[in-house]
């Protein structure tokens, strides 16, 4: 009896690690497909978001259909529809709210809607790791340097670009260990971001679109 259990186990685990490798790529190929979106408009931004959404959700699906062996055609044009809407649906939440307690004040919290979607659906995605992630900067002006102590500078990712957005965000290093640290900013660079970890008023990861 506790060989066809062993061989059974032996078979279920390459469908567990295909189904979470194949959910995570799909999401990371979500972020990407909106960078390359944004790549070639500029101003695509929320339909950047859309796009991406929607070709991570079909990606999903197949993962789904070839992960659990579906051989109804019924259920797997269903998987192609559902996964899109669940996909889109989440990445609607994730881009138009963030707690209230995770913005390092009040002054960055009012500046959530300047910061770009894609940023939003990616700082989102990472905060599913830690609930207590805190954003401490979207949006600066030039003066903004000369109140903190920093060098102007003349061109920054936290103007707003042309589009109405700031095209990068500062995350708070966490006191979780510097191997959750380094994953989390691993994580980002999967995604196609830019990334950096630094200190200007405080330890922090510089995170932007490309370019």
């Amino acid at each position: 009896m506790a060989q066809p259990l062993r061989l059974r186990g032996m078979r279920v685990l390459p469908r567990i690690a295909w189904l979470a490798l194949g959910g995570l790529g799909a999401v990371l190929a979500a972020v990407r497909l909106q960078l390359w979106v944004v790549e070639r408009d500029a101003a695509a931004g929320w339909l950047a978001v859309v796009v991406g959404l929607a070709m991570g959700g079909a990606l999903w699906a197949l993962v789904l259909v070839v992960g659990l062996r579906f051989r109804s055609p019924r259920w797997a044009g269903g998987l192609l529809v559902l996964a899109p809407l669940i996909f889109l649906t989440l990445g609607y939440y994730g881009t138009t709210r963030y707690p209230a307690h995770n913005f390092k004040t009040p002054s960055t919290a009012a500046e959530w809607k300047t910061l770009h979607p894609t940023l939003r659906l990616a700082l989102w995605l990472i905060a599913l790791e830690d609930r207590q992630l805190v954003l401490t900067d979207i949006a600066r002006t030039a003066g903004d340097y000369d109140e903190m102590g920093l060098v102007r500078q003349r061109e920054s990712s936290h103007y707003i670009k042309g589009d109405g957005y700031a095209h990068a965000m500062d995350v708070r290093v966490s006191n979780v260990g510097e191997v959750r640290n380094w994953a989390r900013q691993g994580l980002f660079l999967l995604m196609g971001l830019q990334t950096r970890r630094h200190v200007g008023t405080a330890d922090h990861l510089h995170v932007s679109l490309p370019g």
